[in-house]
């Protein structure tokens, strides 16, 4: 077998901190994030953006008064920099709950646990990862983030991507409504259990929003998200089963090219196709078909339903 080249993923790690290292992972974050607004504070007041001579301007002074490591310092001045690189017409902030970004000298990974820099130093913590098979794939920075009371890791890896295989012919994949995704076999994926979902998430939302009291809030805050997480599980198994299909038949796969399609639905399912996220589940489809070497091709939405 012979790779000739990759493609980059994003590994989501969740980490297990205990509660002291819970709160040694936040106030790094904040701390991070602190130094970073001290520095664009000095680049907008010096009116210098160039991340070389910015360093020269800030590294001790942040260096000693946050108490970081080089390479913490570094990280803050390159966010800093680029951040400057998208517009300078302001001065740039930072959230404090903003994610921090590693690479291999300050986060290091061992089969189920990590090492991660901390402003208390080092701190060894057991991680859950889905797909621990990619680690040996690790390549360039990761980014920790908090997230509800939680902390992830997004990881770049950088997956080798096998050589098309040949094939015996292609399956269709036709996108809709009533069944999220129709194969040229007849194979159905019902978006009935999703509509469900979707049905009730939006009842909820508007009960809660119609209430407005500082509960319902705090309700709608900690409900965000769960629809999202929920459809892209479904895009996820229904990729998956279709990429498995077409590898086990040694089939490529054509899919409908709905960039810059309007489809023609009624009002009452406005809606339903507008709230799917087909660009997704297409996606998916796409980049575990690479994993495997089965070939993919977009073939016009127009009439596929028909034919």
């Amino acid at each position: 077998m012979r790779y000739d080249k990759g493609m980059k993923l994003m590994l989501q790690v969740k980490l297990l901190p205990s509660v002291e290292q819970g709160k040694s992972l936040l106030n790094t974050i904040k701390t991070y994030n602190e130094a970073c607004n001290e520095i664009s504070h000095i680049a907008w007041e010096n009116k210098e953006f160039n991340q070389y001579r910015l360093h020269q301007i800030v590294y001790y002074k942040i260096k000693e008064k946050f108490n970081l490591t080089a390479p913490i310092v570094i990280r803050c001045i390159s966010k800093v920099a680029n951040a400057y690189k998208v517009g300078k017409h302001q001065e740039r902030r930072f959230k404090l709950l903003g994610a921090i970004t590693y690479d291999s000298r300050i986060l290091s990974y061992r089969k189920n646990s990590v090492s991660i820099w901390s402003v208390d130093g080092r701190l060894r913590m057991p991680i859950v990862c889905h797909n621990p098979k990619y680690f040996s794939h690790l390549k360039g920075e990761a980014d920790l983030i908090t997230r509800k009371g939680k902390f992830y890791l997004f990881q770049t890896v950088d997956i080798p991507e096998e050589d098309i295989k040949d094939v015996e012919g292609f399956v269709g994949l036709d996108f809709g409504i009533v069944n999220l995704a129709v194969t040229s076999d007849g194979k159905m994926f019902s978006g009935k259990e999703s509509e469900n979902v979707r049905k009730r998430a939006t009842a909820f939302k508007r009960k809660l929003q119609k209430c407005g009291s500082k509960s319902a809030k705090r309700h709608l805050i900690k409900y965000s998200g769960k629809e999202r997480r929920f459809k892209k599980h479904i895009n996820h198994e229904i990729s998956k089963q279709i990429v498995n299909n077409a590898l086990k038949t040694r089939r490529g796969i054509a899919l409908e090219d709905l960039k810059g399609f309007s489809p023609t639905v009624r009002k009452a399912q406005r809606e339903m196709f507008g709230k799917w996220s087909f660009f997704e589940l297409r996606q998916f489809i796409e980049y575990k078909a690479k994993l495997v070497g089965i070939p993919v091709f977009a073939a016009d939405p127009r009439y596929t339903s028909q034919a």
